[in-house]
């Protein structure tokens, strides 16, 4: 069942499954709580959480590093001489959007640079807010000469524009897109193995449904930069 990012939709997913005694969940969480799920657990029912952790819970979780995975990919741009890195990212209250921000921070941090509040943008994925965020940070006096997206929807919106863009612009997405390797420049991106994701929740979920009852873990995969082109982008002379 997909719960569209909707909270409510979730908690009728999950209790609609376990209505169906069910032996287990993995649940990518919507919501910020998830108490709803208590009973079932303490009834047996054996609950994953993958993507991002549970609730106001304590329960099994399986992530990936979204925040040394953004401050791998800020620093890549920082690296290749950009000082003016821009940030789009996903809604704030999301737990993965909020790690890949602190990731991105923190690298300019470490590397002494400055921050402008207006280089940061969070909202909904779609084109429209996206778009109105990347044209400000390029229209600006002192305009990004590079820009960090926080997941792969926000990326192929950026790709659009940047290709109309007068200046190249250095762009490194969190999460692979397709075709990224064959666009001109490819995008440089900062991948998630998502099958090892659904191996090592599925894993987990096993040893619980066999029987082990150690306290709830928390495991994070690591991501992996591919450089392909867009975030090797100098910045021009002048920037």
């Amino acid at each position: 069942g997909s719960s569209a990012e909707d909270p409510g939709r979730e908690q009728e997913l999950a209790l609609a499954l376990c209505a169906r005694r069910v032996d287990g969940l993995i649940v990518i969480p919507a919501g910020h709580d998830h108490r709803y799920l208590e009973p079932e657990i303490k009834a047996g029912v054996a609950t994953v959480f993958v993507d991002r952790p549970a609730g106001r819970i304590d329960a099994d979780a399986v992530l990936s590093d979204s925040f040394g995975g953004a401050r791998a990919g800020a620093a890549h741009l920082i690296a290749h001489g950009h000082r003016r890195i821009g940030f789009v990212g996903d809604q704030p209250r999301i737990h993965t959007a909020s790690e890949r921000l602190r990731g991105y921070r923190t690298a300019m941090t470490d590397a002494g640079l400055v921050m402008d509040d207006g280089w940061v943008s969070l909202g909904t994925t779609v084109p429209e807010r996206v778009r109105e965020a990347v044209r400000a940070m390029l229209g600006a006096p002192e305009p990004v000469t590079a820009i960090l997206t926080g997941n792969n929807r926000v990326t192929v919106t950026v790709v659009r524009i940047l290709a109309a863009h007068h200046r190249p612009v250095a762009l490194v997405g969190f999460d692979d897109i397709e075709l990224a390797d064959l666009l001109d420049p490819g995008v440089t991106v900062i991948a998630q193995d998502a099958a090892a994701l659904g191996r090592t929740a599925a894993r987990r979920l096993f040893d619980r449904l066999d029987g082990a009852a150690d306290a709830p873990v928390r495991t994070v995969l690591p991501t992996r930069l591919i450089a392909r082109g867009s975030g090797e982008i100098r910045p021009p002379a002048d920037g």
